[in-house]
Protein backbone atom coordinates (compact mmCIF):
# COMPACT_ATOMS: atom_id res chain seq x y z
CA UNK A 1 0.00 0.00 0.00
CA UNK A 2 1.26 3.19 -1.01
CA UNK A 3 1.95 5.73 2.23
CA UNK A 4 1.84 9.39 1.78
CA UNK A 5 2.96 11.59 4.54
CA UNK A 6 -0.13 14.44 6.14
CA UNK A 7 1.32 16.85 8.41
CA UNK A 8 -1.18 18.14 11.14
CA UNK A 9 -0.08 21.61 13.01
CA UNK A 10 -1.63 23.69 15.55
CA UNK A 11 -2.17 27.34 13.87
CA UNK A 12 -0.43 29.50 16.56
CA UNK A 13 1.09 32.18 14.02
CA UNK A 14 0.14 33.59 10.47
CA UNK A 15 2.27 32.35 7.79
CA UNK A 16 4.82 30.30 10.20
CA UNK A 17 1.98 27.68 11.26
CA UNK A 18 1.03 27.62 7.12
CA UNK A 19 4.69 27.16 6.29
CA UNK A 20 5.36 24.44 9.10
CA UNK A 21 2.29 22.25 7.99
CA UNK A 22 3.38 22.97 3.76
CA UNK A 23 7.00 22.06 5.05
CA UNK A 24 6.34 19.34 6.84
CA UNK A 25 4.39 17.35 4.20
CA UNK A 26 7.26 18.67 1.48
CA UNK A 27 3.72 20.46 0.03
CA UNK A 28 5.60 22.13 -2.86
CA UNK A 29 8.86 20.20 -2.70
CA UNK A 30 7.49 18.97 -6.40
CA UNK A 31 6.66 22.71 -7.65
CA UNK A 32 7.87 23.36 -10.92
CA UNK A 33 9.92 25.94 -11.91
CA UNK A 34 7.67 29.30 -13.35
CA UNK A 35 4.84 27.31 -12.63
CA UNK A 36 0.99 28.41 -13.31
CA UNK A 37 -0.56 28.40 -9.76
CA UNK A 38 -4.33 27.58 -9.18
CA UNK A 39 -5.65 28.64 -6.10
CA UNK A 40 -8.77 26.60 -4.73
CA UNK A 41 -10.49 28.38 -1.53
CA UNK A 42 -14.06 27.50 -0.72
CA UNK A 43 -17.13 29.59 -0.79
CA UNK A 44 -19.98 28.31 -0.22
CA UNK A 45 -22.41 31.22 -0.22
CA UNK A 46 -22.76 35.22 -0.13
CA UNK A 47 -24.89 37.78 0.39
CA UNK A 48 -24.78 41.53 -0.21
CA UNK A 49 -28.01 41.72 2.19
CA UNK A 50 -26.76 40.79 5.74
CA UNK A 51 -23.95 39.67 6.85
CA UNK A 52 -23.19 36.49 7.70
CA UNK A 53 -20.62 34.19 10.15
CA UNK A 54 -18.13 32.83 7.67
CA UNK A 55 -15.75 31.22 10.02
CA UNK A 56 -15.63 27.37 9.34
CA UNK A 57 -17.67 27.84 6.11
CA UNK A 58 -15.35 30.19 4.50
CA UNK A 59 -11.28 29.44 3.90
CA UNK A 60 -9.76 31.68 6.10
CA UNK A 61 -8.47 35.11 3.73
CA UNK A 62 -5.17 35.09 5.83
CA UNK A 63 -4.16 31.25 5.06
CA UNK A 64 -4.62 32.06 1.34
CA UNK A 65 -2.30 35.27 1.69
CA UNK A 66 0.49 33.19 3.34
CA UNK A 67 -0.05 30.35 0.66
CA UNK A 68 0.44 33.45 -1.68
CA UNK A 69 3.62 34.25 -0.18
CA UNK A 70 5.07 30.87 0.00
CA UNK A 71 4.56 30.73 -3.65
CA UNK A 72 6.54 33.76 -4.25
CA UNK A 73 9.35 33.34 -2.30
CA UNK A 74 9.50 30.37 -4.57
CA UNK A 75 9.85 32.57 -7.52
CA UNK A 76 6.20 31.69 -8.26
CA UNK A 77 4.43 34.62 -10.06
CA UNK A 78 1.46 33.08 -12.54
CA UNK A 79 -1.34 32.61 -9.57
CA UNK A 80 -4.43 32.97 -9.75
CA UNK A 81 -7.32 32.42 -7.16
CA UNK A 82 -10.31 30.95 -8.52
CA UNK A 83 -14.09 29.96 -7.02
CA UNK A 84 -17.40 29.20 -8.95
CA UNK A 85 -20.33 31.04 -6.39
CA UNK A 86 -23.88 29.79 -6.49
CA UNK A 87 -26.13 32.78 -7.19
CA UNK A 88 -29.64 32.99 -7.62
CA UNK A 89 -29.19 34.84 -10.51
CA UNK A 90 -27.15 33.20 -12.89
CA UNK A 91 -26.67 36.82 -14.70
CA UNK A 92 -25.22 37.95 -11.04
CA UNK A 93 -22.24 39.04 -11.14
CA UNK A 94 -22.40 41.68 -8.34
CA UNK A 95 -22.55 38.89 -5.50
CA UNK A 96 -19.20 37.17 -6.78
CA UNK A 97 -17.68 40.49 -7.15
CA UNK A 98 -18.58 41.79 -3.74
CA UNK A 99 -17.69 38.20 -2.46
CA UNK A 100 -13.92 38.13 -4.05
CA UNK A 101 -13.71 42.24 -2.32
CA UNK A 102 -14.75 41.72 1.10
CA UNK A 103 -12.64 38.45 0.96
CA UNK A 104 -9.77 40.88 0.32
CA UNK A 105 -8.98 39.29 -2.89
CA UNK A 106 -8.45 42.39 -4.87
CA UNK A 107 -5.94 43.80 -1.65
CA UNK A 108 -4.06 40.27 -2.50
CA UNK A 109 -4.10 41.45 -5.99
CA UNK A 110 -2.75 44.93 -5.49
CA UNK A 111 -0.16 43.50 -2.78
CA UNK A 112 1.08 40.07 -4.77
CA UNK A 113 0.25 40.91 -8.47
CA UNK A 114 -2.62 37.27 -8.07
CA UNK A 115 -5.46 36.72 -10.17
CA UNK A 116 -8.78 36.22 -9.15
CA UNK A 117 -11.09 34.51 -10.97
CA UNK A 118 -15.46 33.83 -11.31
CA UNK A 119 -15.14 30.44 -13.18
CA UNK A 120 -18.43 30.96 -14.56
CA UNK A 121 -16.98 33.50 -16.08
CA UNK A 122 -14.68 31.53 -17.92
CA UNK A 123 -14.54 28.52 -20.15
CA UNK A 124 -15.20 25.39 -19.01
CA UNK A 125 -13.78 21.95 -20.61
CA UNK A 126 -14.87 18.28 -20.46
CA UNK A 127 -13.47 15.75 -18.66
CA UNK A 128 -13.99 11.92 -18.86
CA UNK A 129 -13.99 10.69 -15.28
CA UNK A 130 -15.16 7.03 -16.70
CA UNK A 131 -17.85 5.08 -16.17
CA UNK A 132 -19.64 7.04 -18.32
CA UNK A 133 -19.52 10.05 -15.81
CA UNK A 134 -18.76 13.58 -17.86
CA UNK A 135 -18.39 16.51 -16.01
CA UNK A 136 -17.66 20.58 -17.10
CA UNK A 137 -14.49 22.07 -15.22
CA UNK A 138 -13.15 24.75 -15.39
CA UNK A 139 -10.13 25.29 -17.49
CA UNK A 140 -7.78 28.07 -15.68
CA UNK A 141 -7.68 24.75 -12.94
CA UNK A 142 -7.36 22.10 -15.88
CA UNK A 143 -4.59 23.97 -17.81
CA UNK A 144 -2.58 25.06 -14.69
CA UNK A 145 0.86 23.23 -13.90
CA UNK A 146 0.12 23.13 -9.52
CA UNK A 147 -2.77 23.43 -7.69
CA UNK A 148 -3.17 24.71 -4.11
CA UNK A 149 -6.85 23.08 -2.76
CA UNK A 150 -7.44 25.40 0.62
CA UNK A 151 -10.78 23.82 1.67
CA UNK A 152 -12.50 24.51 5.18
CA UNK A 153 -12.51 21.57 7.93
CA UNK A 154 -16.42 21.12 7.96
CA UNK A 155 -18.91 18.36 8.28
CA UNK A 156 -21.46 17.82 5.32
CA UNK A 157 -25.25 17.62 5.43
CA UNK A 158 -25.16 14.82 2.55
CA UNK A 159 -21.55 13.69 2.37
CA UNK A 160 -20.62 13.88 6.06
CA UNK A 161 -17.51 15.89 5.29
CA UNK A 162 -16.48 18.27 3.29
CA UNK A 163 -12.84 19.02 2.22
CA UNK A 164 -10.15 18.57 -0.07
CA UNK A 165 -11.76 15.92 -2.83
CA UNK A 166 -14.72 17.64 -2.08
CA UNK A 167 -13.82 21.18 -2.98
CA UNK A 168 -12.86 20.63 -5.91
CA UNK A 169 -16.49 20.12 -6.73
CA UNK A 170 -16.68 23.77 -6.74
CA UNK A 171 -14.53 23.67 -10.24
CA UNK A 172 -17.24 22.56 -12.31
CA UNK A 173 -20.50 24.06 -14.15
CA UNK A 174 -23.72 24.02 -12.88
CA UNK A 175 -25.15 21.14 -15.13
CA UNK A 176 -22.49 19.30 -13.92
CA UNK A 177 -23.23 19.86 -10.45
CA UNK A 178 -26.67 19.07 -11.22
CA UNK A 179 -25.23 15.71 -12.84
CA UNK A 180 -23.81 14.97 -9.30
CA UNK A 181 -27.01 14.69 -7.81
CA UNK A 182 -28.58 12.19 -10.15
CA UNK A 183 -31.34 9.76 -8.27
CA UNK A 184 -28.62 6.79 -9.69
CA UNK A 185 -28.96 4.61 -6.76
CA UNK A 186 -25.14 3.41 -7.98
CA UNK A 187 -23.53 6.10 -9.74
CA UNK A 188 -24.87 8.63 -6.67
CA UNK A 189 -23.37 12.19 -5.47
CA UNK A 190 -20.77 9.94 -3.40
CA UNK A 191 -19.68 8.33 -6.33
CA UNK A 192 -19.36 10.97 -8.38
CA UNK A 193 -17.52 13.31 -5.80
CA UNK A 194 -14.78 10.40 -5.43
CA UNK A 195 -13.27 11.14 -8.89
CA UNK A 196 -14.03 15.22 -8.93
CA UNK A 197 -9.99 15.22 -8.24
CA UNK A 198 -8.44 12.71 -10.15
CA UNK A 199 -7.80 14.72 -13.51
CA UNK A 200 -6.41 17.28 -11.51
CA UNK A 201 -2.56 18.68 -11.95
CA UNK A 202 0.00 18.03 -9.21
CA UNK A 203 -1.89 19.15 -6.16
CA UNK A 204 -0.97 20.44 -2.61
CA UNK A 205 -3.97 20.28 -0.28
CA UNK A 206 -4.04 22.36 3.37
CA UNK A 207 -6.89 22.12 4.72
CA UNK A 208 -8.34 25.31 6.98
CA UNK A 209 -9.18 24.01 11.18
CA UNK A 210 -8.37 27.52 12.35
CA UNK A 211 -11.91 27.08 12.50
CA UNK A 212 -14.18 24.06 12.01
CA UNK A 213 -17.52 23.15 11.54
CA UNK A 214 -20.20 20.84 13.22
CA UNK A 215 -23.45 20.42 11.39
CA UNK A 216 -21.93 22.01 8.01
CA UNK A 217 -21.32 22.88 5.27
CA UNK A 218 -23.38 26.37 5.84
CA UNK A 219 -23.49 29.30 7.98
CA UNK A 220 -25.99 27.67 10.09
CA UNK A 221 -23.49 24.88 11.03
CA UNK A 222 -22.30 25.22 14.74
CA UNK A 223 -18.46 26.97 14.25
CA UNK A 224 -15.48 26.04 16.65
CA UNK A 225 -12.35 27.66 17.47
CA UNK A 226 -10.00 24.18 16.44
CA UNK A 227 -6.59 26.13 15.37
CA UNK A 228 -5.71 23.08 13.35
CA UNK A 229 -4.35 23.15 9.76
CA UNK A 230 -3.51 19.79 7.72
CA UNK A 231 -1.82 19.36 4.88
CA UNK A 232 -0.31 16.84 2.07
CA UNK A 233 0.43 16.48 -1.24
CA UNK A 234 -2.14 13.48 -1.56
CA UNK A 235 -5.94 14.79 -1.41
CA UNK A 236 -7.25 11.36 -0.31
CA UNK A 237 -4.87 11.07 2.67
CA UNK A 238 -5.28 14.97 3.66
CA UNK A 239 -9.19 14.02 3.68
CA UNK A 240 -9.08 10.87 5.62
CA UNK A 241 -7.04 13.14 8.31
CA UNK A 242 -9.36 15.66 8.25
CA UNK A 243 -12.52 13.40 8.53
CA UNK A 244 -10.76 11.41 11.49
CA UNK A 245 -10.02 14.95 13.15
CA UNK A 246 -13.87 15.63 12.26
CA UNK A 247 -15.20 12.34 14.04
CA UNK A 248 -15.35 10.45 11.39
CA UNK A 249 -13.92 6.83 10.50
CA UNK A 250 -12.70 7.35 6.66
CA UNK A 251 -13.76 3.88 6.16
CA UNK A 252 -17.44 5.56 6.98
CA UNK A 253 -17.34 8.34 4.46
CA UNK A 254 -18.50 6.85 1.11
CA UNK A 255 -16.45 9.12 -1.34
CA UNK A 256 -13.50 8.42 0.46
Amino acid sequence: MEKNTVSIVRYEKPFESVKKAVDLCGGMDHLPQKAKVFIKPNIVFWTKAVPFPKWGVITTSRVIEDIIVLLKDRGIDDITIGEGIIVFDPKDKETPAHAFKTLGYETLKKKYGVNYINIFDRDFEKVDLGDGIELNFNADILHSDFVVDLPAMKAHNLTKVSLGIKNIKGMIDINSRKKCHSPDPVKNLDFIVSRVADKMPPMLTLIDGIYSLERGPAFDGKMHRSNILVASSDVLSADKVGAKILGYDPSQVPHL
